[in-house]
């Protein structure tokens, strides 16, 4: 294929949708590779023809299919059982919507046995907009569907970028789990904002967790900004956000303002010369903004410290719930994760906290915590008694055997705030820093530091 033909990863992510640090997520993860890559610049380059795979690639992970499943529809070169397996994966979300129907109505009839009747909420007024979804798939719009009206937007000025006000409030959320209040280095209770004028970037660190989430605007200005906003601003924003269907986000020399993306806003700002919001947190009487304070802090060169990590020995590659439940039924501190050369994948708790908590090898298979996971991968990770080996199914690890520990309060929240349902772990050696990927149509990517294990136990090297 002459090179003519080819396109940068910039330009092909813009193309069908998807960002650039998503696609080598996807390529990573086996499903879509670049047509080339520059043997000494490390360049990706992709085929015109790769443009209609991604872009129903983007589709199935809006759907929440899984990457096994994402990579058996996308090789399966017969139409027709392509489509049984489309098929099969929205069976599975009507079943998990039928779960979702049923706890909306079992939670319902808690409420008014509790209150008596509907008229304890406030009227019947109020009632009224209590609804329970219903499982008509044909009044829904097809995932498989694009809607050109949802991707046109509108013009905006100057440095504005827009992004929909949920996606935004749960990236605020995912990254904000790397921070922490330090009055030694305040610039660890910030988050940095960036746009390069094709993507908006969300970074934070607390020195044990770097978090950074990529998300695709609707629109994006040509300016090429960063501002380090303070944290606790953001989270009491982001309930804002979340009820607002769309925002531009704009800097200021002091805050940067979101405001609900409208024809009325942008009429607005040419009306009012794009000056600086009238106060700090406030907002207008219409409550169609919110300013949130710029630290005068610099953020770490967290590029640097990504650039400068070993490469990678081993890869794995599993379901989010899985990994969660795994965590969760060990009931530890302290969890070890093990991969195998033959690409197995277990969790345990770490020995001493096994001697501590089951000083018997005759512990009662009763000792399951309460909660389980409704997702059928969780429900298949089974346990014959606390601490002991669970295996992960459906996962995948390449690469040489491996054992790390982690504290469960470093790697619980960073695979909880995973986007889509699956979670790639970069291993480099137990004692070095793990990379924690997710990808939708952006991605997140948490560095997490592992922990030292006991004297008594043995890690591979």
């Amino acid at each position: 294929m002459p090179d003519t033909e080819l396109i940068t990863i910039g330009a092909f992510a813009r193309a069908c949708g998807l960002s650039a640090s998503a696609l080598r997520f996807y390529a990573d993860a086996g499903i879509l590779a670049p047509a080339v890559v520059d043997a000494v610049t490390g360049y990706r380059y992709y085929a015109p023809e790769q443009s209609a795979p991604a872009r129903l690639l983007r589709h199935l992970r809006a759907m929440d299919m899984p990457l096994p499943a994402v990579t058996a529809l996308l090789a399966e070169p017969d139409p027709a059982r392509a489509l049984v397996l489309l098929d099969e994966h929205l069976a599975d979300l009507d079943r998990h919507q039928g779960e979702v129907r049923a706890a909306a109505a079992a939670a319902l009839g808690a409420l008014l046995s509790t209150h008596g009747s509907a008229s304890a909420f406030g009227g019947s007024g109020h009632r009224d907009q209590i609804s329970v979804p219903t499982g008509d798939r044909g009044s829904t719009r097809s995932p498989l569907v694009r809607n050109p009206e949802s991707e046109r937007g509108l013009p905006g000025t100057r440095d504005d970028v827009w992004v929909r006000g949920p996606v935004l409030a749960a990236a605020i959320d995912q990254v904000a789990t790397a921070t922490v209040a330090d009055p030694d280095l305040a610039v660890l209770d910030t988050m940095l904002f960036e746009t390069d004028g094709h993507q908006l970037i969300l970074t934070a660190t607390d020195r044990y967790r770097l978090a950074t989430r990529t998300v695709r605007p609707t629109r994006v200005g040509a300016a090429v900004w960063d501002a380090t906003v303070d944290v606790d601003d953001l989270r009491a924003a982001a309930s804002w956000l979340r009820r607002r269907h769309a925002v531009a986000i704009r800097p200021h020399r002091d805050s940067i303002e979101f405001r609900m993306a409208t024809t009325d806003s942008v009429d607005r700002d040419r009306a009012d010369g794009d000056g600086e919001p009238p106060t700090r947190h406030a907002a207008q009487p219409d409550d169609t903004r919110r300013c949130c304070r710029r630290s005068t802090h610099d953020f770490p060169d967290y590029r640097a410290m990504l650039a400068a990590l070993a490469p990678v020995r081993t890869r794995v590659v599993l379901t989010r719930a899985a990994l969660l439940d795994a965590m969760e039924h060990a009931d530890s501190p302290t969890v070890v994760l093990h991969t195998t050369a033959t690409g197995t994948v277990s969790v345990t708790a770490s020995s001493s906290w096994r001697e501590h908590a089951s000083p018997t090898v005759t512990a009662s298979p009763g000792g399951r915590i309460a909660h389980e996971s409704s997702s059928a991968a969780a429900a298949a990770c089974q346990a014959p008694e606390p601490g002991a080996a669970r295996h992960i199914p459906q996962a995948r690890a390449t690469g040489p055997a491996m054992t790390i520990h982690f504290a469960v309060t470093t790697l619980y929240p960073a695979v909880a705030t995973a986007v889509g349902p699956d979670v790639m772990l970069d291993l480099i050696a137990p004692d070095q820093p793990v990379l924690i990927r997710s990808a939708d149509d952006g991605d997140l990517s948490t560095l997490a530091m592992p922990c030292r294990p006991e004297p008594t136990e043995e890690t591979s090297r």
